[in-house]
């Protein structure tokens, strides 16, 4: 085993009991009194004829009880110091169980999930109706689950009270990550890096994209994260240059780069990685010059992770070595390496409708540098401004710089035409600066060819996954 990759995952974690009970009791403290909070169920959705796609609890649901199961709903009621968690769930059905497997029912929502009482879902209604009479504060989340949305819409009108949305409160609470939900990132995390430094091994000129989005998410399963945080990107030469490509269905060839964006998703939370290597093993120059940009601005970005900053700014810090490595690429004009400069010929462009004919950076990088991660690949962080709020410990961001060089765009130099290049970590802001979660994952130009040489001359075949 490569030294750059650990031949071991840790332990699995669990959320327990204790910390769903001290999120709900977190929520509480916010919910001022006369409130009554429901958050329900994600609905479940049909993938074709009688086939369902899986299941996937509402990440608020998830977060204030870890319930599994659809057709439920999770009621917070607070009347002055009487505080009740009730819970809306599906009977228990002997056919239907059989069928479609074991429910906890009333009985496991009062033993299992921390309800001080519990009903089945086709008596919401009648339990809300009461509730709303008393209520002075009502929050409810419109547009989730269309069931549940009628039944409270028709209640609304017969007892018309302002609606607040419970968001603004759960998600401001899921920003800052307590310690049992970082021990879950970064096992997720873990293992996401582990399944990257298999694809590494395991690529070959010839092989399938989909057949290395397989390694890479039997690796998941394997590691007891049998879901996908996202739909998995493996993009072989001029893909790449499509942001979330996942078709997966082209050949790998020889002396092209795959860009590979996939994580798994371990008890609700998410990991998302992005690596970019070369299917033969080895990086010409070109490949390597973008690379290595790419990287040095990652590191940038990721040296600039600490508190006080904000988002926006890292991703100032990580566009500004993006565009002067550009520059001294001659893939961006020498005026573009001053921000102001190249903001004003943007600008003039714009108005002069030739903006398509002009290399700027936010031509060949035309996204953010990361985004939250938690319960959701694309974290909430409880209000609209974020990017611009400083950041604290606690907090867990994707950073992701890219380049993206299509290979039919004329203001490319032709010898760089085709390479997209993405490198993504997740990084936990800590007291003293950052830490990040998914280190175990080689990224130097170096590393990489190393630990690629090291699969091809271990004798195993490609398809042979663990």
């Amino acid at each position: 085993m490569n030294k750059l990759v650990k031949n071991s995952l840790p332990a699995q974690p669990r959320l327990t009991a204790k910390f769903f009970a001290e999120r709900r009791k977190e929520l509480f403290s916010r919910l001022p009194d006369k409130s009554v909070c429901i958050v329900v169920a994600s609905p479940e959705r049909t993938r074709n004829n009688d086939t369902e796609h899986p299941f996937r609890q509402s990440s608020d649901v998830l977060y204030l009880s870890g319930f599994p199961e659809p057709e439920s709903a999770l009621v917070l009621t607070k009347f002055g110091k009487r505080q009740r968690v009730i819970m809306f769930v599906r009977p228990r059905e002997r056919k239907a169980e059989t069928w479609t497997g074991k429910r906890f029912g009333v009985e496991g929502a009062l033993a299992k999930f921390g309800a001080h009482e519990a009903h089945l879902t086709d008596e919401f209604a009648t339990v809300i109706e009461d509730l709303l009479d008393r209520a002075e504060h009502v929050y409810y989340r419109l547009g989730l689950n269309e069931e549940f949305d009628s039944q409270f819409i028709s209640l609304l009108k017969k007892n018309q009270k302002t609606l607040l949305n419970p968001c603004r409160l759960i998600h401001d609470m899921r920003r800052i990550k307590s310690q049992p939900e970082l021990d879950v990132m970064g096992y997720a995390a873990s293992v996401s890096a582990r399944a990257h430094a298999e694809a590494m091994r395991k690529v070959r000129p010839g092989m399938y994209e989909y057949q290395l989005q397989t390694v890479v998410e039997s690796v998941f399963g394997y590691a007891g994260a049998v879901e996908v945080a996202y739909p998995s990107i493996v993009a072989g030469g001029n893909n790449a240059n499509i942001l979330h490509y996942t078709t997966n269905r082209e050949v790998l060839k020889d002396g092209d780069l795959v860009l590979l964006d996939a994580g798994c998703e371990f008890s609700g939370y998410a990991s998302d990685i992005t690596r970019t290597f070369p299917v033969n093993g080895k990086f010409t120059a070109e490949q390597r010059a973008i690379y290595e940009l790419v990287l040095k601005a990652q590191l940038a970005a990721i040296k600039a992770c600490k508190p006080g900053r904000t988002a926006n700014q890292v991703h100032q810090i990580c566009s500004d070595v993006l565009r002067r490595g550009l520059v001294e690429l001659g893939i961006l004009p020498e005026e573009m390496a001053n921000k102001r400069v190249a903001e004003r010929l943007v600008n003039e462009a714009e108005k002069e409708k030739r903006d398509d004919k002009i290399a700027h950076l936010e031509r060949f990088f035309m996204h953010k540098t990361g985004h939250w991660l938690g319960l959701d690949v694309h974290d909430p962080a409880g209000c609209d401004d974020s990017r611009d709020q400083p950041l604290v410990p606690g907090m867990v961001l994707t950073v992701e710089p890219g380049l993206y060089l299509p290979k039919y765009d004329r203001l490319v130099p032709p010898q760089y035409r085709g390479i997209g290049v993405r490198i993504e970590d997740d990084v936990l802001i800590t007291e003293g600066g950052c830490l990040v979660l998914s280190a175990g994952v080689p990224k130097t130009v170096d590393e990489i060819e190393v630990l690629m040489a090291e699969g091809r001359s271990s004798g195993k075949d490609p398809a042979a996954v663990l």
